[in-house]
């Protein structure tokens, strides 16, 4: 089992009210797990929590985070920094907000390389380009070449699905890394994360789009009010939910897809 969270719960420290509450998870290498849930569920907390962003000023996990072995939440901050970014790469929910505005996209790009893996010199843009185009990015050197604010949201967020991609991270933890693109490119985005399940990294995913589940596989958690309610394999749930509230949902998404602007957001 290479990620292994067991009774994770976290909680203002302000009130000590628990927005995650007991949360267990796991994944092995070479599989996925997709959680999904309304907004305020606790997903993306959850998230930040797993790859080590959360505000420890403001929130308080307890509980245990293993992986490959290892725990992370009380493992020091030099320990960690080994593994967040190398062997465990986020795909953040926001990506206009995740890269730096006055630099180039491949200086960004190799400048996350080299301190990931070390690597330099002329292997470098050609990693970078076939990360970019198997992100489904066709003008790889264009985007290389261009400032964050050049690019539509789509593309960035298929840049920071590249960056994941380009340091063979053994743990990919993506948060909502298909709500702004179109269905093309959504679709290639999670044909991407399927080509690096079979190539031994393992996926969290968090979405509320139903297609994306699908389309992935593997197994599934649904959360609400910060719980684990429902848990089992992709189609397992969506075909015969066991609970209300997944029931709830799957209704509401097929209502959704009715509409006609919406069509190719929910499947």
């Amino acid at each position: 089992m290479l990620l292994t969270v067991n009774n994770l719960s976290v909680a203002l420290k302000k009130s000590s009210r628990p927005i995650v509450q007991n949360l267990d998870l796991s994944i092995e290498q070479g599989n996925s797990l997709v959680i999904l849930g309304q907004s305020g569920s606790g997903k993306t907390l959850t998230c930040k929590t797993i790859t080590g962003i959360l505000n420890r000023r403001r929130f308080e996990p307890s509980g245990e985070i293993i992986f490959n072995g290892k725990e992370l939440l009380s493992m020091p901050p030099r320990k960690q920094r080994e593994i967040y970014g190398a062997q465990i790469a986020l795909i953040p929910q926001n990506p206009m907000t995740a890269l730096d505005p006055s630099v180039r996209v491949g200086k960004q790009m190799a400048e996350t390389l080299y301190l990931h893996t070390g690597l330099r010199g002329k292997k470098v843009k050609s990693k970078l380009l076939t990360a970019l185009e198997n992100a489904g990015l066709d003008r790889a050197e264009e985007v290389m070449q261009s400032y964050p604010h050049m690019l539509s949201g789509g593309m960035l967020q298929r840049v920071l699905i590249a960056m994941a991609l380009m340091v063979d991270a053994k743990l990919i933890v993506a948060d909502e890394p298909t709500t702004a693109l179109d269905a093309e490119h959504r679709n290639a985005a999670v044909d991407a994360f399927i080509s690096l399940r079979e190539k031994g990294a393992a996926i969290l995913l968090v979405t509320h789009d139903f297609g994306v589940a699908s389309r992935l596989g593997g197994e599934l958690l649904v959360m609400k009010d910060g719980k684990a309610i429902e848990r089992g394999s992709v189609f397992e749930v969506l075909q015969a939910p066991g609970h209300d509230y997944t029931r709830a949902l799957i209704e509401a998404s097929r209502l959704y897809s009715l509409v006609p602007e919406r069509r190719s957001l929910i499947c």
